[in-house]
């Protein structure tokens, strides 16, 4: 598959690990601009996570995200994501040739393309990342990272 001029992904991005890191470097081989849209606190407000108060503040995960693609010579922009939906919509309207998902938000990116479709724009690129597993075989989580780091303190 061919370089994009650029590629989309999104997401909350709290407490870097293998599983970000994957999709980041999944990303920046497809293209070495990589437009993220990352969640909010007043996104999680409405919408909350386990043991959401313990996610990193927006600056910090923006600044870990940015700092990590620079480290693999990818330039990137955040776009905070406020509001449910809002996500879609700017990839909808966007520009981006492509869009880097999870399985968890394929589904998102197909009514993505559905609402390109009725805005008679061409269809975003799909790319599907892989999802890594801790060594007990579970899915390697923000959330499961908190609760080993604050649920016994809690």
């Amino acid at each position: 598959m061919s370089k994009f001029e650029k590629l989309g992904l999104g997401g909350t991005f709290d407490r870097l690990h293998a599983g970000h890191e994957l999709i980041l470097d999944l990303a920046s081989y497809y293209s070495d601009f990589i437009q993220i849209g990352l969640i909010s606190e007043k996104y999680l407000q409405k919408r909350p996570k386990a043991l959401g108060k313990h996610i990193q503040p927006f600056k910090i995960r923006s600044a870990t995200l940015i700092h990590y693609l620079k480290s693999r010579n990818t330039t990137c922009s955040i776009i905070k994501i406020d509001s449910f939906g809002k996500d879609k919509q700017i990839a909808s309207i966007s520009d981006l040739p492509a869009l880097l998902v999870s399985q968890e938000t394929y589904s998102g990116a197909l009514v993505i393309n559905h609402e390109r479709s009725t805005l008679k724009k061409p269809p975003i690129t799909i790319i599907l990342s892989a999802i890594v597993t801790t060594d007990k075989g579970k899915k390697l989580s923000s959330s499961r990272i908190r609760e080993e780091l604050f649920e016994e303190k809690s």
